[in-house]
């Protein structure tokens, strides 16, 4: 049996546009993306919910709907959990599912690949499209926007490549943090030779003067698996991605040192271990 709780709070999880219908549907899929990364279909959920005084009616079966959209879309049951009032809105999700066994986040060898499930960067612009009222192209916008209000965590993806990932984790506290996990977890070193850049990317920074390798390696909230893969079995992972519509971005290699570094051409610098940290 595998088990995983993750919490959404109102005030630093449910940005401004964001209704409370695609807040609960958001906090099923931030346990989703984790069951992705581990390569286990769920089963099950429950939810503890904690309201506002004052919460409408309206708000409350937008809570219930959202639940149920995340029910029908990932082939889950909502089992039980429990209400109570709170200051702020607390949706705490608990997931439970089955597996003969789960990829670790501290399996990375020396000499293997670095791979993620998708490219990066939609959701950091999608935030400061909506919070800071960034410019952008009307397309470009829909999209990144969309990422936020609607994270697609990468269920069937992970569980078809799982067998293949010697370290994976979920990608939605930012990449550069996801890599840093990889390597200390695994004793080794990261050489990223490759930012997984999603398009429009680079002109929406530099229309908003924004930095491109902050959008994509420190935005999180991307809902993607990040992980480790001998280089022999990748070309079979890849024909599983394939079948699903899907592709896997090699964006560097585990080394014999400590720490992540990017190489761009003949420069090679250190990645901070920055991202979303709770009570920082």
């Amino acid at each position: 049996m595998v088990v995983k709780s993750d919490m959404l709070v109102g005030k630093t999880d449910v940005p401004r546009g964001m209704t409370y219908r695609q807040a609960a549907r958001k906090a099923v899929a931030s346990c989703v993306s984790d069951f992705a990364a581990k390569g286990v279909a769920p089963d099950s959920f429950l939810i503890s919910l904690g309201l506002p005084r004052g919460t409408s009616e309206r708000e409350a079966r937008g809570l219930a709907e959202g639940f149920a959209d995340a029910a029908r879309e990932w082939r889950v049951r909502l089992v039980g959990g429990d209400t109570n009032e709170a200051d702020d809105l607390v949706i705490d999700c608990t997931m439970l599912g089955f597996g003969a066994g789960i990829t670790p986040r501290g399996g990375a060898k020396a000499g293997e690949l670095v791979l993620t499930t998708g490219e990066f960067g939609l959701s950091s612009a999608g935030l400061k499209i909506l919070l800071e009222g960034a410019k952008a192209e009307p397309g470009f916008s829909e999209v990144a926007v969309g990422r936020v209000l609607k994270p697609a965590p990468r269920l069937e993806l992970g569980v078809a490549v799982s067998r293949y990932l010697t370290a994976s984790i979920d990608s939605s506290d930012g990449l550069a943090t996801c890599l840093h996990s990889i390597a200390r977890m695994g004793g080794v070193g990261i050489t990223l030779t490759r930012l997984p850049l999603a398009k429009g990317l680079e002109s929406f920074a530099r229309t908003n003067g924004y930095s491109v390798e902050e959008l994509v390696l420190y935005g999180g909230e991307e809902y993607e698996i990040v992980g480790s893969m001998g280089e022999r079995v990748f070309s079979k992972a890849s024909r599983a991605a394939r079948s699903l519509g899907e592709e896997l971005l090699v964006i560097g290699e585990t080394t014999k040192g400590r720490g992540v570094r990017l190489t761009t051409g003949v420069v090679e610098r250190e990645v901070e271990d920055r991202g979303w940290v709770h009570l920082s």
